[in-house]
This record gives structure tokens, C-alpha cells and sequence, in this order.
């Protein structure tokens, strides 16, 4: 019962988002990507041939053109932050090692494409890129987008603290959300109440450059509109407009705790009983929360 009712709500919410997780294999490797996505590398009209040199860290790698074999360029990978493993002034984060390794094992010495946003380089001076690797699904190959790969598999997450595309902007914030509920790489510790999941949660607006959201109507979305879950939009910090008046998250309060399990009441008077691994399901009402 409890994880239909998570897969009921997932259904809900990735309806519209359109995003079924998929296994790919990379050797001995296993990764999660999106069935809807495999196809997303069609869209791009322009876009350059390398050979992945080394891995600077999970996000950051070097590469030599075949137009230029003797150069080597730094790259970061755009929309996908890692956790740190070679930063001058930070020690190694948890699962940066794990990141780099996933990185390695996919990308190194293989034949890459490169495409890239309005913006050309950081402040580092390093070249910002999607970067395209050809991968099998069912008997069919694909160009798969490993900045994607990177936070759906765990080893990232979206980092929208500098505006890029904003097709690609709501495909990652949903990938490192399911990353989350699934419990992969990174997000494997997190704490279950940390995750809880609302009765409630719409899908939402937000822009590539505000901090509010909002619904679909709404006049400030002339210009930028990426979908995103009302529950990850509150996380991520959003705060609702004040003209379109989008709804309000409303998370179950956390009651009693026990060993096994932790039994919220929410602001409908429901019971809910969050389990270790995420998952979750109605109980009866309990005395006194009508």
C-alpha cells in the first residue's frame, strides 16, 4: 500500500514533467536517465567533436578537438554541480570521490560531442558545455546528455545558481527531485523526514532568473516558464508570487517518533506513517487529530 501511494504521487507529479527512469549500462557500470530524453540530442543544430582526455573532477574534465588534437581544454560540464574533490581551499566533500570515479569510468578516452549556451566560459577561464555521449537502449544508440546523467544517477545536483537553458534547467531540478525519492549516490543518507512528501503538490512556474513562483497563467512567465513540482520549488527556496497567488506547500508536521517509523498528522487531520526508506502511507486517524 505505501509504495503505490509513492508511485501514485511520482505519477502525478512527473505527468506532466514527462520523466520515466530508465537503467543504461556503460560496461560494468549502471546509470538512470529518462526514456523521454533519449531523444533530446535531435534538438541540437551545432555542436563539436572531442576526445575526453582526463576527469578533473565529477563536473570538470579535459579534452582534446579533432580539429585541434594537440590542445587541451578544460571543461565544465553546465547545470550540474558535484561534490568537491580537488578544490585549493575545501577538503574532499562526501561522495566526491564516487562522483569522479562515475565520471572516469563513463567519460574517460571516449568520443564525446560538446554543445554549448550563450555564455562561453566561466570566471575560471574554463569552457562551459553540455557534454553528448553515445549510449544503447532496447537495440537503439543514443547521444545521451551526461550532465543529466550526472544528477539523475545521484552523483550531482542541478545547480541553477547561474541561468542556462531553460528547457534543460527543468529537466535537471526534476532529475536530482526523483534522485532524492529514490535515494541515489549523494542523497542515499538523507534523512526520510527530510523528504516527506506533501498530500498536495502541484506543478508549478518559476523563471531562469526570479525568485518566486508561479501558476500558469501568470504575466510574469511571458518571457521564461519552467515546470517544477510546488514541493521542490519550496525547497529550492521559491517564494510565491504575490499577484498570481500560487497555492502553498503544506507538509505533514512531524508528531510522534518512533524506532521503526515516524507517524506525521497533517493539516487535513490525516495520519501519515513515513517509513525508513521513504516511502509512506495513510494511517488511521488518531485520537483527537479530526
Amino acid at each position: 500500500m505505501k509504495r503505490i501511494l509513492l508511485l501514485l504521487l511520482l505519477a502525478a507529479s512527473t505527468a506532466v514533467l514527462a520523466m520515466t527512469p530508465i537503467t543504461l549500462r556503460f560496461g560494468d557500470i549502471t546509470a538512470t536517465y529518462f526514456e523521454e530524453h533519449l531523444i533530446l540530442f535531435e534538438g541540437i543544430q551545432e555542436y563539436d567533436e572531442a576526445v575526453v582526455w582526463s576527469i578533473v573532477d565529477g563536473d570538470t574534465i579535459t579534452l582534446k578537438r579533432r580539429t585541434t588534437p594537440d590542445a587541451l581544454e578544460k571543461i565544465r560540464l553546465i547545470g550540474v554541480d558535484t561534490p568537491e574533490s580537488v578544490h585549493p581551499e575545501k577538503s574532499v566533500e562526501h561522495f566526491a570521490i564516487e562522483a569522479s570515479n562515475f565520471a572516469k569510468a563513463i567519460l574517460e578516452d571516449e568520443n564525446v560531442l560538446l554543445s554549448y549556451d550563450w555564455n562561453p566560459v566561466d570566471t575560471y577561464g574554463r569552457l562551459l558545455a553540455y557534454v553528448w555521449l553515445p549510449a544503447e537502449y532496447e537495440g537503439e544508440t543514443y547521444n545521451i546528455l551526461f550532465n543529466l546523467l550526472l544528477i539523475s544517477s545521484g552523483y550531482g545536483h542541478a545547480y541553477t545558481r547561474y541561468v542556462f537553458d531553460e528547457n534543460y534547467m527543468g529537466i535537471f531540478i526534476e532529475a536530482e527531485r526523483l534522485a532524492r525519492l529514490g535515494r541515489f549516490g549523494l542523497w542515499k543518507e538523507e534523512k526520510p523526514d527530510s523528504i516527506l512528501l506533501p498530500e498536495y503538490d502541484p506543478i508549478v512556474y518559476i523563471t531562469s532568473t526570479g525568485d518566486k513562483y508561479h501558476i500558469e497563467s501568470c504575466r510574469f512567465l511571458e518571457n521564461s516558464k519552467i515546470p517544477i513540482v510546488l514541493s521542490e520549488a519550496a525547497r529550492r527556496g521559491y517564494i510565491p508570487c504575490r499577484v498570481c497567488k500560487p497555492p502553498e506547500l503544506k507538509l505533514p508536521s512531524i508528531s510522534v517518533v518512533e524506532e521503526d517509523f515516524i507517524t506525521a498528522i497533517t493539516e487535513e487531520g490525516s495520519d501519515v506513517i513515513l517509513y525508513p526508506d521513504g516511502t509512506w502511507e495513510y494511517a488511521e486517524p488518531s485520537e483527537g487529530s479530526q
